[in-house]
């Protein structure tokens, strides 16, 4: 009988063991792939520092000295806040979710490739204006200095329950008509209550047919490139710190983001050693 007693100690603390082990592992699956949103980040591909504050909703401003680092940046944010969601995304404008999800996907693909949303997209990339193109390459660029430094588990938890049902699965680099195939999604996506919206109007001006138009974080981006103002030798350097209501002067603010409340604020310090005046 103590016998019997001394395996099922045994055996009890062999499940409590491996339930700790387990739990850990959960634990550490779940936060391997959250972002840094506080500190000092090196980015190749900036030119200069970039501001990132979140507010206490995680809603991110980006303050920067010039367009394409602004897009850059948003481009980085993104792709820390929702890259499966943007990978995802791509393959269903594209018309490739059977290389993610396997043969059951293939009905849905067929369908977005007869609407040709991507083949789309590709058509009218090249058309946009030079303005356009400067900031959807500075945004991919962006998406893809991220990614490019981290595995797919590390990237979000749900590559990691996607490595179970297809461990082939590549993530490929982010392209400018890759943004461009999502806006024909929402434009499909936004039509959906279309007769609605035009019977609301009609029926608002007494079927004259006629319309109506309706009118806490932070986190500093620093090139890893050589400082063009330093020779070719320092490296812009900065600081975070928290400060109150501070809000940058002189810099191109981030046009989707909505107001900081009790941002956490960055502030420059003097270039390193070897950096230039």
């Amino acid at each position: 009988m103590r016998k019997l007693g001394k395996i099922l100690g045994i055996f009890g603390i062999v499940i409590l063991v491996l339930a700790v082990v387990l739990v850990s592992f959960g634990a550490w699956t779940v936060h391997r792939p959250f972002p840094q949103l506080n500190g000092e980040l090196q980015a190749a591909g900036l030119t200069s520092s970039v501001e990132v504050m979140r507010d206490e909703r995680g809603i991110p401003q980006i303050y920067a000295d010039n367009i394409d680092d602004l897009f850059y940046t948003q481009g980085y944010v993104h792709a820390q806040d929702r890259f499966w969601e943007m990978d995802f995304r791509r393959h269903i404008t594209s018309g490739r979710l059977s290389e993610m999800f396997g043969d059951s996907q293939l009905e849905t693909d067929k369908v977005i490739r007869t609407m040709g949303w991507r083949r789309v997209a590709e058509q009218e990339y090249p058309m946009l204006s030079d303005r356009s193109k400067q900031i959807l390459e500075a945004y991919a660029k962006g998406v893809n200095a991220y990614i490019s430094e981290r595995s797919k588990a590390e990237l979000s938890l749900e590559y990691s329950v996607l490595n179970l049902i297809n461990r082939n699965y590549q993530i490929e680099p982010w392209t400018p008509v890759d943004s461009v195939a999502w806006l024909k999604a929402l434009a499909w996506d936004l039509r959906g209550n279309m007769d609605d919206e035009i019977q609301r109007a009609v029926a608002s001006t007494g079927g004259r047919g006629e319309t109506h138009r309706g009118a806490v974080s932070a986190i500093s981006l620093r090139s890893s490139s050589p400082d063009r103002r330093s020779g070719g030798s320092g490296r812009r350097q900065v600081r975070s710190e928290r400060k109150p209501e501070r809000r940058p002067g002189g810099r191109v603010p981030s046009s989707d983001s909505g107001p900081a409340s009790d941002p956490g604020g960055i502030r420059p310090i003097e270039d390193g050693p070897g950096a230039g005046g």
